[in-house]
């Protein structure tokens, strides 16, 4: 009796799976159109679908609980009309518990998408507006800074005794502290002496890459004797709006660089003039840069914006050329490649390429989840580039958009997401699928419309999904 009854229940789980498989298929079949349904899934990469469990047990991990209780919050307080909520917060709560990554990926998140919107008809034309790409390069390089800025505390106050931590507090004796650590012994060819014992130039460098161009200067000022012009054209960077020094003023300290620095043997000073000056794009400074945070924050200090009329190309990097250096140039193989996944949408993510960084996040299924919220934070923001069809790829360019500029499938993304628990939790798919009340189907259907009629019929929860039709005629 046991072992028919066994047998019974192994047989209803087998055609538990196989009946997931097909829903599975069809759900590809139904976003996906011609050879698109075919290469959906491609060989070298995870299915997007995790394993179903057995019935009635819900099929969310605690991290995915976590964040549908947060979605519920925030759609509750939209259906009963009051001010939206910032889910980019609500998200960060739930996430960064127990995980540094996580919490260090909303931090930047919550700072990327902190940016003063343009009056636009849609995404595109944000994204692609001069100011906002500014300020999001202002606040990938603020990140950076401050992230940086905690990371020589970290050091300085896990080696105190070699530190000698001491004097005013402030960045300036913190990065003396840290170079106690990190220079510890005389690095040959640094130039233009030292000041209270370290070299002039590794000094500015690393007050510059914390963020504190006022500790710098101090450092400038206390050897300018030895560093002719730099004080003059160091203040005026300062001072300048959004770090820029005047035409005049550039080409005065790239022609110096060229004739006097560009072979200099102090790697310290060669980085510093190439961040001021933007100019000697194609030297990396590895000597100094040599993290992909590093790489990453000097090559946004050289980011120009403006036409570029007096620069010649081996001065002038845009937004968009750096951008395709990364995503395609060098791409995943080259970042990703024995490194954390994080790295990789850290280096998107922080050039404001958000639909590649989401749908490489996307396919670690552990992290998928992230994914998926922050795809959720920039669609509520209207920042997210959508894919114009549901038969699209995950990340696909779309003819007439400018080069580089990559779309996400959001509908397919969420989809995708839900599928796992769906079936074991239906209210918390539905709350997923409030966000495609305006988005439509090829055929002009409501989405939000179409995935709650499927799950109803589906689950046959019907009276818990559409609530019960009480005797007075009201619904409940």
């Amino acid at each position: 009796q046991q072992t028919f009854a066994m047998a019974e229940e192994y047989h209803r789980e087998s055609m538990l799976v196989e009946w997931e498989q097909v829903k599975q298929r069809i759900l590809h079949s139904l976003l996906a159109s011609g050879e698109d349904a075919l290469d959906f899934t491609q060989e070298n990469e995870p299915s997007y679908v995790g394993e179903v469990g057995p019935p009635g047990r819900s099929s969310l991990d605690s991290v995915e609980m976590a964040y549908a209780r947060q979605i519920y919050i925030y759609n509750e307080k939209i259906v009963n009309g009051h001010l939206q909520p910032n889910l980019v917060d609500l998200c960060a709560a739930t996430a960064g518990l127990d995980d540094k990554n996580i919490s260090e990926m909303w931090a930047m998140v919550k700072q990327m998408t902190d940016v003063t919107l343009v009056p636009a008809s849609d995404a595109l034309k944000v994204r692609t507006n001069m100011e906002v790409r500014m300020e999001f390069v202002r606040h990938a390089l603020h990140y950076l800074e401050e992230s940086y800025k905690n990371y020589t505390f970290v050091t300085v106050f896990g080696n105190l005794h070699q530190a000698q931590l001491g004097g005013v507090p402030g960045t300036y004796q913190l990065v003396r502290s840290f170079l106690n650590i990190k220079l510890p012994a005389s690095v040959p060819g640094l130039q233009d002496g030292e000041v209270e014992g370290h070299p002039v130039w590794a000094l500015i460098y690393y007050c510059m890459r914390c963020g504190d161009l006022t500790a710098a200067m101090h450092v400038v000022k206390r050897a300018q004797h030895q560093l002719g012009e730099f004080k003059t054209w160091f203040q005026e960077y300062m001072h300048s709006k959004d770090r820029r020094l005047s035409p005049a003023t550039e080409n005065k300290l790239r022609l110096h660089y060229r004739r006097a620095l560009r072979n200099n043997t102090d790697p310290y000073k060669r980085a510093v003039y190439c961040i001021i000056g933007r100019c000697d794009i194609t030297d990396n400074q590895s000597e100094v840069a040599d993290k992909t945070e590093d790489y990453l924050w000097l090559k946004l200090n050289q980011v120009c914006f403006d036409d570029g009329g007096a620069s010649s190309p081996q001065d002038r990097l845009t937004l968009s050329q750096f951008q395709k250096q990364l995503l395609e140039d060098y791409g995943e193989s080259h970042f990703a490649v024995n490194q954390p996944p994080f790295l990789y949408f850290q280096v998107l993510f922080l050039t404001a390429q958000f639909e590649a960084a989401i749908a490489f996040l996307f396919r670690t299924e552990r992290l998928r989840c992230h994914a998926v919220h922050v795809a959720l934070v920039l669609f509520e923001l209207k920042l997210l580039l959508k894919a114009s069809g549901q038969s699209a790829q995950l990340l696909s360019h779309e003819a007439g958009d400018p080069p580089g500029v990559r779309r996400l499938n959001f509908v397919r993304l969420l989809m995708l997401y839900t599928r796992k628990f769906e079936s074991t939790d239906p209210r918390e798919a539905l709350q997923y699928f409030y966000f495609l009340r305006n988005e439509k189907d090829s055929q002009g259907e409501n989405m939000f419309l179409r995935c709650v009629s499927e799950i109803v019929i589906e689950s046959r929860e019907f009276d818990m999904i559409l609530g019960k039709l009480e005797k007075d005629g009201s619904r409940k």
